[in-house]
């Protein structure tokens, strides 16, 4: 059967079991001393989470990296159902900042599980599939071994997000908001945008409305406060 139009079919899946999530999370940024793939610009290095946060929402826009051990950049998340995600935030020290994308959207666009191989067979992999594992040491002369972060990668340099991708946004501060994308003057008693010909400083009624991000405001909003997540309202 072909089908018309040019537009890919979204992917058929299994429901999810109580071990997987139909949401994955894009941590804005790593525990506390734990090291940056070096392949980060210096300026991205350089940002607090929250201000990587921003910088995704107002460009719609997640850059890839190549992580630890593979050939390529990508764009990395984690599978964290509600428990796991606690223990992400409250014993893994995750920051509380990051975007949720649905499962979905992610495997549509070539985002997929990885596996956590053993190093010896991890290096036998061709250099262009290793970006889909990251391998546990096992000689016992070190740790290494990430499988606690579920992770999901994407390959290539960036994730766009469409309209409706973000399921939700983490956030570590109540108050946090984006940079607003766009600013009008609009009539207070009616919300119309103020004509251009009408001076908003002579203008009693007028008051300034910020535009947000799509992906901020058509997303749910999790506050952590250290101890528990919260469903914004």
């Amino acid at each position: 059967m072909t089908y018309p139009d040019h537009a890919p079919l979204p992917p058929i899946l299994s429901s999810t079991g109580p071990g997987q999530s139909n949401f994955l999370i894009h941590f804005c940024g790593r525990k506390a001393w734990s090291p940056i793939t070096p392949h980060v610009p210096p300026p991205i290095r350089a940002m607090t989470p929250q201000e990587r946060l921003n910088s995704i929402l107002t460009t719609q826009t997640i850059r890839g990296f190549t992580p630890f051990r593979a050939h390529g950049p990508a764009v990395c998340l984690s599978e964290s159902p509600g428990d796991h995600l606690l223990h992400m935030l409250a014993e893994r020290g995750m920051p509380p900042w990051g975007i949720l994308l649905r499962r979905a959207d992610v495997i549509a666009a070539g985002g997929g599980g990885i596996a956590y191989p053993p190093e010896s067979a991890h290096q036998q992999w061709p250099e262009d599939v290793q970006v889909w594992g990251n391998p546990i040491r096992t000689d016992g002369r070190g740790l290494l071994d990430f499988s606690w972060e579920r992770e999901w990668r994407v390959p290539g340099e960036s994730v766009v997000l469409k309209p409706k991708m973000v399921a939700a946004v983490l956030i570590g501060d109540p108050d946090w908001k984006p940079s607003p994308v766009a600013t009008e003057w609009v009539n207070s008693y009616t919300g119309e945008p103020l004509p251009p010909d009408v001076f908003p400083e002579f203008t009693p009624e007028a008051v300034r409305l910020n535009r947000y991000p799509t992906s901020w405001t058509d997303a749910e909003h999790l506050y952590w406060d250290g101890a528990a997540l919260h469903l914004m309202p």
